[in-house]
């Protein structure tokens, strides 16, 4: 398990080993605090496997990176992506 505060949002990556494809599949679960309470949002990619369980940790992380930051973007009124 891998995990980041990353601009406010806890990023918690991890990984499920798929039995089918004998590969693990990246799963990322992203948490903030909001006007309403604590919110979640779940990533699992059915698309990426990896073979080893670092490998789709750090891709999971990376995948909630890019999703925060589109949350922040549109939050914002960007269109642009952040620096």
């Amino acid at each position: 398990m891998a995990a980041l505060l990353y601009k406010d949002f806890l990023i918690i990556g991890t990984s499920q080993f798929d039995k089918d494809k004998e590969l693990q599949v990246p799963i990322a679960d992203i948490s903030w605090h909001s006007a309403t309470g604590r919110e979640s949002h779940t990533i699992q990619d059915s698309v990426h496997y990896f073979g080893t369980k670092q490998e789709a940790e750090a891709f999971a992380i990376e995948a909630a990176k890019t999703w925060v930051d589109a949350r922040v973007r549109a939050a914002l009124g960007l269109t642009v992506p952040l620096k």
